[in-house]
């Protein structure tokens, strides 16, 4: 019975393909650096290649994607509201 998997686990990535999946994001990053384009775009894809290693971490690997979503609202708002703020910040 131990070594059975539950319905819900089996539609479920396992640790190993996250992390080969934060190596390919990884390796995009390392790829856009040997790469000569604009500075603003760069820093651009960093950003969003970064935002989905965050995303693929906390969801996976901190449990949020099937914790309370009261917990992933306590650790998703701070990050909202910081992006507004920096947002705000370039704007003026």
């Amino acid at each position: 019975m131990q070594g059975r998997a539950t319905q819900a686990e089996k539609g479920r990535p396992g640790y190993g393909v996250i992390f080969l999946g934060l190596v390919f994001l990884t390796a995009i990053e390392l790829g856009i650096s040997g790469v000569r384009i604009l500075p603003p775009l760069s820093t651009v894809l960093y950003l969003l290649f970064s935002g989905m290693k965050v995303a693929l971490v906390a969801a996976f690997y901190m449990h949020l994607r099937e914790d309370n979503r009261l917990y992933t609202a306590v650790f998703v708002l701070p990050v909202l509201l910081l992006l507004v703020f920096a947002l705000l910040t370039i704007a003026i």
